[in-house]
């Protein structure tokens, strides 16, 4: 029993998670800005989408209020792409921060001498 007690102590370390719970956030953030920064097809939908509010203002009004908008079929259909964009946008983010957690993983398995 004092074998397996020794080998599960041997294995305990503080993740990046425990020790910067507080900033957890930030990192995150961090992760997701370095992506609008460094990724060409991401900052390629963010123009889009800011295109898109800049030929239809009427949208970029739906999206940031709670009141009843009247719009066009050209201005419906311009909120649709915008919204299937910004999905595009949440998922490239998504994708970002899972990868960015596989890459520390990596790390903490070398440093529980795992790897």
């Amino acid at each position: 029993m004092s074998e397996v007690i020794a080998v599960s102590d041997a294995f305990r370390f503080e993740t990046f998670v425990d020790v910067h719970s507080n900033i957890f956030n930030e990192y995150l953030s961090s992760v997701i800005a370095k992506l609008s920064k460094e990724n060409e097809e991401y900052q390629a939908l963010q123009d889009k989408i800011e295109s898109l509010y800049g030929k239809y203002p009427a949208i970029l009004g739906v999206c940031d209020s709670e009141q009843a908008a009247e719009l066009t079929k050209e201005e419906c259909a311009a909120l649709i792409k915008v919204m299937e964009l910004k999905n595009q946008l949440t998922d490239m983010e998504l994708q970002s921060v899972y990868l960015r957690g596989c890459y520390d993983s990596v790390g903490y398995l070398k440093k529980a001498g795992i790897l």
